[in-house]
């Protein structure tokens, strides 16, 4: 591995750099400093800090920084922002009867349109996201099922994506930076092809919340 190389492995490992050096917010000699051990690991020997500033000032414009304008613009088209309060995440052992215990579910909230439900299953679990009302009816449409961990007092945060939202690159990873930056924790990721929700605690709703609408008015 080369100097180059190794300084693009670094830098991968750390997107907020990233994007500081993309705005010129970071000291060059200071980062060569920090990432100067990691570098000279990845290649096997000892090097300058000097080239690893010349290396860094070397740098192409990330495709990252390339699509920035189009990720603005896209951006400041977004639609309404949807907040659903008490929601609680259930979490499943996957099951081969896992999937007929959620048909039953269906049927049994069909008269309640009005509540949120959404299913997320992954290789060896699966996680259910329902309005608190709807809690009962999962309990009892799931039951001889192993259930893995329950979290309530949740909050779901909905933008409504234009129908390009598939092309545009770095798209999450923008809302991913600015909550993060916020203090907020993700609990859970939801996202169908118009549509993307963020399911976090109440007590971080708000500054979610604030932390989108902010992002949204000043594209």
């Amino acid at each position: 591995m080369n100097l180059r190389e190794a300084l693009e492995e670094c830098l991968r490992k750390r997107p907020f750099v990233e994007e500081a050096l993309q705005d010129d917010l970071i000291n060059l000699s200071s980062l060569a400093r920090a990432i100067k051990p990691d570098i000279e690991y990845l290649i096997g020997k000892e090097i300058k800090e000097s080239a690893v500033v010349m290396a860094i000032r070397r740098r192409e414009p990330k495709l990252q920084l390339k699509m920035q304008h189009k990720l603005q613009q896209f951006i400041s088209s977004l639609g309404d922002i949807i907040v659903r309060s008490n929601l609680v995440a259930y979490t499943y052992k996957k099951t081969p009867a896992l999937t007929a215990k959620q048909a039953v579910f269906l049927e049994a909230i069909k008269s309640k349109p009005s509540g949120f439900h959404s299913f997320t299953g992954g290789m060896e679990e699966t996680t259910i996201v329902v309005s608190e009302d709807f809690g009962t009816d999962l309990e009892h449409a799931m039951a001889g099922e192993t259930q893995l961990g329950i979290t309530k007092d949740l909050s779901s945060i909905t933008l409504r994506l234009p129908n390009s939202s598939s092309e545009v690159i770095g798209l999450y990873y923008f809302f991913f930076k600015h909550i993060a930056s916020a203090g907020v924790p993700i609990k859970e990721i939801i996202s169908t092809t118009n549509e993307a929700t963020f399911i976090v605690h109440n007590d971080d709703v708000n500054a979610a919340f604030a932390t989108i609408n902010t992002i949204k008015r000043a594209q």
